[in-house]
């Protein structure tokens, strides 16, 4: 597979005309203003069945804030903390988005290994414990992170009536990964209610998402379900936002790859 580096990221770096240009940036700049600047914490569950309909469910925190610096809207800072079941409690996983021409830095910490490793190349697509989510996907649970080479800003389309936008994104040749990735973002919220990932001309995995499970939490959207079905598999991992708070709260620790996996 040929790698998207940036899933559907926020930031175009490919040329394109002028007005698709602007507009799939304003897209764009949406789905990262969708993520507040103070400390937002969702309890989240990961439901995954196999094919034969044995189910399997963890647990865990979501913190996720945008990290402000000069000439900045704010550099996205999320990390997950697993909770249940007992054997995977303490794993954490942090991701912080680089700054404009930077690399993305994702970090691991499994307390069977009692370790922080960082996730780099091909790793970032294997199965987060066991769930159809990768390392990569994970990365987009708070909407996204930047630096898509190719992107294509399709005709409008409606999901359960609602206008969305359906932008492609192109892997760069030679890399790994997802060949292409199209998605279906939700012109109110700036929400992504659907996402094909590709393995060749394939679609390897697709998220879905309910119009109905799109919340609020103040000025900002999330879903609060959505599923990603694995089509070679014949697997799928449901995940549930369970309730959002948020906080003043300077989050030094959470976002410090030396700490993060010390939870709050």
């Amino acid at each position: 597979m040929k790698r998207l580096g940036k899933w559907c990221g926020l930031m175009l770096l490919g040329a394109m005309p002028a007005r698709a240009d602007e507009a799939l940036q304003k897209i764009f700049d949406c789905m990262h203003a969708n993520l507040p600047p103070t400390l937002r914490v969702q309890h989240i569950e990961l439901e995954n069945t196999d094919r034969s309909g044995s189910t399997r469910i963890l647990k865990g925190r979501l913190y996720a804030m945008r990290d402000k610096y000069a000439g900045s809207e704010g550099l996205i800072r999320a990390m997950l903390h697993i909770d249940v079941p007992d054997y995977l409690a303490g794993a954490a996983w942090l991701v912080r988005e680089g700054k404009p021409g930077a690399e993305d830095e994702m970090y691991v910490f499994l307390p069977s290994v009692n370790r922080v490793r960082r996730v780099i190349g091909d790793a970032g697509y294997d199965s987060m414990l066991g769930t159809n989510f990768s390392y990569v996907d994970f990365k987009q649970l708070e909407n996204g992170f930047g630096g898509v080479p190719a992107a294509t800003l399709e005709a409008p389309q409606q999901i359960e009536q609602r206008p969305v936008h359906v932008i492609s994104f192109k892997a760069q040749a030679g890399a790994t990964g997802y060949s292409a990735i199209r998605t279906w973002i939700d012109q109110k919220t700036c929400v992504t209610l659907k996402a094909d990932f590709y393995d060749g001309s394939a679609v390897r995995k697709e998220f879905t998402a309910p119009a109905a499970a799109l919340r609020q939490s103040g000025v900002y959207w999330y879903l609060s379900q959505g599923q990603m079905h694995d089509l070679r598999d014949g697997t799928t991992t449901l995940l549930r936002i369970l309730d959002v708070s948020s906080s003043e709260e300077l989050p030094t620790r959470l976002f410090d790859p030396r700490l993060f996996y010390l939870g709050k």
